[in-house]
């Protein structure tokens, strides 16, 4: 299943780079891949989304890890957008 617009809304300069979490609050839902989900799209930001993860501790709540890289040239605001394999 698919997520556009999902979580809090960040800010990256441009060369700046950032490594956020996320989770559904449900348990596991299996593989997530995530990327850049852009607000501020007419500044030429290219985000690139890279060294995903996903921790599973005993409780069952799975924990998804995804680091982005702004390569500019402009500043950007993003929050992220994916889902799982079919």
């Amino acid at each position: 299943m698919s997520f556009n617009n999902f979580g809090t809304v960040f800010f990256l300069r441009a060369g700046q780079s950032l490594r956020i979490f996320y989770l559904f609050g449900n348990g596991d839902r299996g593989f997530q891949h995530a990327g850049a989900d852009i607000k501020t799209p007419n500044n030429g930001a290219e985000v690139v989304a890279f060294d995903q993860s996903k921790k599973l501790p005993t409780a069952g709540q799975a924990t998804y890890f995804v680091s982005f890289l702004n390569r500019g040239p402009g500043d950007v605001f993003f929050n992220i957008q994916g889902g799982g394999a079919a």
